[in-house]
This record gives structure tokens, C-alpha cells and sequence, in this order.
């Protein structure tokens, strides 16, 4: 013969359930956070020197630049480190791993660009690539942690760096 409690444990644990199961479809899905999974944006800016793009000779020129997201950070450096893989090429070489489509415009030098880019879930990592024309190093393009909502870069002669301040 079942002992009382077992006998009660099996009328009240469907009961039980069944309340737990409503309760979650009822809950309301912000209530629960998680962390960075592509929600929200990232925003860029570039601000290119006055000596943006030189190219050693001392004239400045306009830079063209590229900002995009990708899953896998290791592979995305070693597209842009294989010098054998020129601007036109990157993107197709990257593959998959870039997530929607890279942005591309020109910053003029003295002057400033800015973008706003919609998180991808999958992104690990925003890469702003310019296209310098006498790189030094690997200066020349800038990885940041998706996570960032915002970076301000500086073009200057031959490679970007981190704008501090406002």
C-alpha cells in the first residue's frame, strides 16, 4: 500500500507542472536578460588627419574605408594579413564569416564619417579597414569586440589609432 505522501505527491505534481507551464508562457521574454547576443547597435567614427593618406609624398587624399562585422576573429586577421589577398579580393577570401554587407564609403582628410552598424548575434568582432596606400604595419585596418557600442578611430598618414577623449 502507497504511503499518503506518495499517493498526494502523485495528484499535485501534474498540477504543479501544468501552473509552471503557464506561468512561462505568460512571462514576458524581456524579463529575462541575456547577455550580448546581436541587440543593439555599434556606432563608428573616423576622423581622418590632415595628413590622412599621404602616401610619403606630403598630399593628403581621401581614404576608402570599409566597416563590417564577422563571427570568427582569428580568421578574418589572417584575410587581411595575407598579402597576397589585395582590397578587391578580402571579402570574397573572408567568405561566410563576414555577416551582411560591408559598409564602404570615403572619409576626406580634415573631415569625419560616421556609421551605425545594427549587432549581428553572431558577431564576435567590428573590423574598419582602410585602404591606404602606404600601409606600415597592421595599423591599416582596426579590430574591436562587438560588444563596444561605440569606437572613434583617427586616420592618419599610414594607420588608424584610437581617438581618446570626447
Amino acid at each position: 500500500m502507497p504511503s499518503p505522501l506518495t499517493r498526494n505527491s502523485r495528484l499535485v505534481m501534474p498540477v504543479l507542472a501544468m501552473w509552471l507551464l503557464a506561468g512561462l508562457a505568460v512571462w514576458p521574454a524581456h524579463a529575462v536578460s541575456i547577455p550580448f547576443r546581436g541587440k543593439g547597435k555599434v556606432k563608428v567614427v573616423v576622423s581622418a588627419a590632415p595628413d590622412c593618406n599621404n602616401c610619403g609624398s606630403g598630399t593628403a587624399s581621401a581614404l576608402k574605408m570599409r566597416v563590417f562585422m564577422v563571427a570568427d576573429e582569428a580568421a578574418i586577421r589572417t584575410v587581411l594579413n595575407n598579402k597576397g589577398v589585395g582590397w578587391s579580393k578580402q571579402m570574397e577570401a573572408a567568405g561566410a564569416n563576414v555577416l551582411g554587407k560591408p559598409l564602404e564609403d570615403f572619409v576626406a582628410p580634415g573631415a569625419s564619417k560616421e556609421w551605425v552598424l545594427e549587432k549581428d548575434p553572431k558577431a564576435t568582432v567590428v573590423v574598419i579597414e582602410g585602404n591606404f596606400c602606404k600601409r606600415v604595419g597592421a595599423a591599416w585596418y582596426f579590430i574591436q569586440p562587438a560588444k563596444e557600442k561605440s569606437l572613434k578611430l583617427t586616420a592618419g598618414a599610414t594607420g588608424f589609432t584610437p581617438t581618446t577623449g570626447k
